[in-house]
């Protein structure tokens, strides 16, 4: 399962790492779906030709990735429950399950690439706030046009637009 920016320009998920360090792109009941062809794990078959599946009991950790090349901080698959500790990113996955983080993980790698991602989602409402200001420019632009036609004074326009006078006559007597 992965997480979409407002802006669809990143994609995270929490990616499984391969003993060669290859992040997987998705998973199987066989395994770990990775990217590349190294000849050391079965193939994926004709409808992945570029991927191998690593077995699941060769997962031996996790990071956040995203589609822009991001990764977050590592967490390690530890082998018994007594070894688990969330607060210093071990997770227990017992050797023949399947190789996938709790809830709980998913939820901290989601909010660690949340982090990553609020820069562009701040430019997002900068740039609909930018949008907005040019089409309230616009739109006064228009109605002061209006309003000269039909007879407004400068004084009558600038007090309504919060200017003086002169800056009101400055600012739309070309236009």
């Amino acid at each position: 399962m992965g997480w979409t920016s407002n802006d669809y320009n990143h994609e995270g998920y929490v990616a499984a790492i391969a003993p060669d360090g290859r992040l997987s792109s998705g998973s199987t009941g066989a395994g770990m779906f990775v990217h590349g062809i190294t000849g050391n794990y079965p193939t994926a078959g004709e409808f992945y030709p570029d991927e191998e599946i690593v077995p699941n009991d060769l997962i031996m950790s996790w990071r956040g990735a995203c589609t822009c090349g991001w990764q977050g901080e590592l967490w390690q698959r530890v082998l018994t429950a007594a070894d688990a500790d969330l607060a210093t990113r071990k997770e227990y996955v017992p050797i023949g399950e399947f190789a996938d983080v709790s809830g709980e993980v998913e939820e901290a790698v989601r909010e660690e690439w949340l982090v990553h991602i609020a820069p562009s989602e701040a430019i997002l409402g900068v740039e609909a706030a930018a949008r907005e200001h040019r089409q309230a420019g616009h739109r006064l632009d228009k109605t002061v046009a209006a309003a000269k036609a039909a007879g407004a004074s400068w004084t009558d326009i600038g007090r309504a637009a919060g200017i003086s006078r002169q800056a009101a006559h400055e600012r739309w007597a070309d236009k």
